[in-house]
């Protein structure tokens, strides 16, 4: 439930970043809009998930943060892929307003970004001692 609001949270941020992109590149550059709309969001999403919905994980140290954050990056990326291609196949040949082909394409790659996240990005390291036992 906390990613969902999170993630629902991500939405206007992302339609926000959509508008101001869409002002300063045009209509004509929507493709590269909705990219960078959906870095914006994705990098809001990133730090509100790891505060509020892992928060239990907070006790990240050194370089465990950056690297949690790279790998948020690649799995939005997949997510980017998805998100992209409908909501670009819904404005090009469907003719959907810009802004609401954006947000279908968010919803429909919700749920592989939430399962991505929740198994490889937010996943806990193992306890020291843990991983050698395990070997």
């Amino acid at each position: 439930m906390r990613y969902a609001l999170v993630g629902g949270l991500g939405i206007p941020v992302n339609l926000l970043a959509l508008a101001l992109f869409l002002h300063l590149v045009g209509e004509r550059l929507y493709p590269l809009a909705s990219a960078c709309a959906f870095e914006v969001s994705t990098t809001v999403n990133f730090v509100l998930n790891q505060l509020y919905t892992y928060g239990e994980q907070k006790h990240l140290r050194g370089w465990q943060w950056p690297r949690r954050a790279l790998k948020a990056q690649m799995a939005s990326l997949s997510a980017l892929a998805i998100a992209w291609a409908i909501a670009l196949a819904l404005k090009y040949a469907v003719h959907l307003n810009p802004y609401l082909a954006n947000t279908t394409g968010i919803v429909c790659a919700f749920f592989y970004n939430f399962t991505l996240a929740n198994r490889f990005v937010f996943r806990p390291a193992p306890a020291a001692g843990t991983e050698s036992a395990a070997k």
